[in-house]
C-alpha cells in the first residue's frame, strides 16, 4: 500500500478515536489546517491517555501513579512502554477510553514518527500535564490561590502555549505575525487556564461528593469553614464568585489571542471552546452556588450549534 494511503487510513482511525473521547474538542481539531491538526490531535490523545490512567478510580492510587510515570517516560524519554493496562481497561465503562488504552502503543508509534520539532513540543507539553496529573493523585486539597493557578497552568495553561508554539512551528506567519508570539503565549496560557477553571467550577458538586475541592482552602476558611465540616453554600459562595470572575478575566484574554490569529480555520477552532466556556460561565452565574453544588450545569446541543455558527462568522 502506498505511504500516502497508509497515512490517510491512520489519520481516519485516529479521528474516530478522537471523536469517541472528546466530542466537543474534536469539533475544534477537525477544522485545523492539516499541518497543525496532526500534532495537536496527537498531543490530545496522549494527554487523554495519561488522564485516563490517572483518573481510573477502581485502580489503586499506587498503581495509577506507577502507570502514569511509565507512560510519561515512554512518551517523553522514548522508553519502552513497560506496563500492562488490562486492569485499567477492565475497570473502565467508557468505551472510548477502553479503545484509547488498547491503542496506546500505536499512538506512541505515531508520536515517534513525527518530525523532531513537533515531537519535542508534544513531549514537553505532556511532561507538564502529567506533572499536574501526578499532583492530583498525591493531593486532596488546594491550599491557596497560587497552588490553584499553578495546577490550572500544568493541566491546561501549558496547552495554550503548546497550541501557539505548534501554530508558529508548522504554519509560520500564516498562523500569526511573529512579533505577536510573546503576547500570544501569555494570552494562550490564560485561555487554557480559563477553560480549566470552568471545568473546576462546573464539576464542584461531583468533586465535593468525592471528597475533593479545588477551591483554595485558605479562602474557604476565611469565609467561615472550619476545615472539617461539610462545605455550606454560604461559605463557598464568595470564593466561587471570585474564581468565576477570574475565569471570565482569563477568557477575555483568550479573545485578544483570537484577534491575532490569521487563519479563519484556526480562529474557529480556538473560538469554539472559548464561546462554550463563556456560555457555561453564564449558566454557572445564573444557577448560583447552590445550584452548582447540587447538580451539573450542561451546555445543550442547541447552544453548541449556536457557538459553532458564531465561531464560523469570526
Amino acid at each position: 500500500m502506498r505511504p500516502v494511503k497508509v497515512a490517510l487510513l491512520r489519520n481516519m482511525s485516529h479521528a474516530k478515536l478522537l471523536k469517541s473521547v472528546s466530542r466537543s474538542f474534536y469539533l475544534s481539531m477537525k477544522f485545523l489546517p492539516a499541518a497543525m491538526r496532526e500534532p495537536v490531535s496527537l498531543g490530545y490523545l496522549l494527554a487523554r491517555t495519561s488522564d485516563t490512567l490517572a483518573d481510573t478510580a477502581a485502580v489503586s492510587i499506587e498503581e495509577r501513579s506507577e502507570a502514569l510515570k511509565k507512560y510519561r517516560d515512554a512518551v517523553c524519554d522514548e522508553a519502552e512502554l513497560d506496563g500492562d493496562f488490562s486492569i485499567f481497561r477492565d475497570a473502565l465503562i467508557h468505551e472510548g477510553e477502553r479503545r484509547l488504552l488498547e491503542n496506546a502503543s500505536p499512538i506512541l508509534d505515531w508520536h515517534r514518527s513525527q518530525k523532531r520539532e513537533n515531537r519535542t513540543l508534544v513531549s514537553e507539553v505532556l511532561k507538564t500535564i502529567t506533572t499536574g496529573q501526578q499532583w492530583d493523585l498525591d493531593s486532596k486539597e488546594v491550599g491557596d490561590a497560587e497552588t490553584l493557578l499553578l495546577y490550572t497552568y500544568r493541566v491546561a495553561g501549558c496547552v495554550g502555549e503548546f497550541w501557539t508554539h505548534t501554530g508558529f512551528e508548522n504554519l509560520g506567519e500564516k498562523f500569526a505575525d511573529f512579533e505577536n508570539k510573546s503576547s500570544m503565549l501569555e494570552s494562550g496560557k490564560q485561555l487554557g487556564q480559563g477553560l480549566q477553571l470552568i471545568n473546576i467550577l462546573r464539576d464542584l458538586h461531583e468533586d465535593l461528593a468525592n471528597g475533593r475541592c479545588y477551591l483554595p482552602a485558605d479562602e474557604l476558611q476565611s469565609a467561615g469553614w472550619d476545615g472539617g465540616s461539610p462545605l455550606r453554600p454560604d461559605i463557598v459562595d464568595p470564593v466561587f464568585r471570585k474564581w468565576l470572575e477570574q475565569c471570565r478575566h482569563f477568557l477575555r484574554s483568550g479573545r485578544t489571542y483570537i484577534d491575532k490569529v490569521k487563519s479563519r480555520r484556526i480562529r474557529f477552532s480556538t473560538k469554539l471552546p472559548l464561546l462554550l466556556a463563556e456560555a457555561t460561565a453564564d449558566k454557572l452565574e445564573a444557577a448560583g452556588v447552590e445550584g452548582v453544588m447540587t447538580g451539573k450545569i450542561k451546555i445543550t446541543r442547541k447552544e453548541v450549534r449556536r457557538a459553532m455558527w458564531q465561531s464560523l462568522r469570526s
